[in-house]
């Protein structure tokens, strides 16, 4: 039988069937490979990027419920700042600081003999700014005046303190030579100003 002569009429029809199912099952394979296998790969895909995407939500949506928080705590730490900054003079605010211990003394009773700033060491956010100080006056006095260096609404440090009593029968109202450093912190606001920038 020759090629020009078959018919598929000739064949028996259990041929035919088999030949009807393998012709469809030829077409099936070939449509799902060029058409389903590449809308599969591509929903696959989809599938995967839906899978990141749920999951970089789902931490954003951790981040924004702790926004709060955060906020909070940034509110608490800004509240923290100013009442520190409030015992911390700004640099602007140094010459009351100074004037204050100087009126400290006066009222007191002592009389100031050497009062001298001496260099600044820079700290994180502040200075320590040590001013050396010597004065005359009684023991009680000199009590006073630390007791009001104590009190005051500013930190100042007081070390290095050298007392020397006068012999008796001078005057009783400076019995005691005292010499000390009262270290104040001065706010560097410079410092906060460049550091919130970045």
């Amino acid at each position: 039988m020759a090629l020009a002569d078959f018919r598929l009429e000739n064949l028996p029809r259990s041929a035919q069937i088999l030949l009807f199912l393998g012709v469809a099952v030829a077409l099936s394979y070939i449509v799902y490979s060029f058409y389903f296998q590449g809308m599969i790969d591509q929903r696959t895909a989809l599938q995967d990027e839906i899978k990141k995407l749920e999951t970089s939500v789902a931490q954003a949506q951790a981040v924004a419920s702790q926004l709060p928080r955060f906020k909070e705590e940034v509110a608490r730490l800004e509240e923290r700042l100013a009442e520190l900054s409030t015992i911390l003079p700004s640099e602007k605010e140094t010459p009351i600081v100074l004037r204050s211990v100087l009126d400290m003394a006066s009222a007191s009773n002592l009389k100031i003999m050497r009062f001298v700033p001496k260099p600044t060491v820079p700290r994180n956010f502040y200075v320590d700014w040590p001013i050396e100080v010597s004065v005359q006056g009684s023991y009680n006095a000199l009590g006073r005046f630390f007791e009001k260096v104590s009190q005051y609404g500013r930190i100042i440090n007081v070390d290095n303190i050298g007392i020397k009593t006068f012999e008796t029968g001078t005057n009783a109202a400076r019995t005691v030579s005292a010499v000390c450093t009262a270290t104040t912190f001065v706010f560097r606001e410079e410092q906060v100003e460049t550091g919130t920038g970045n």
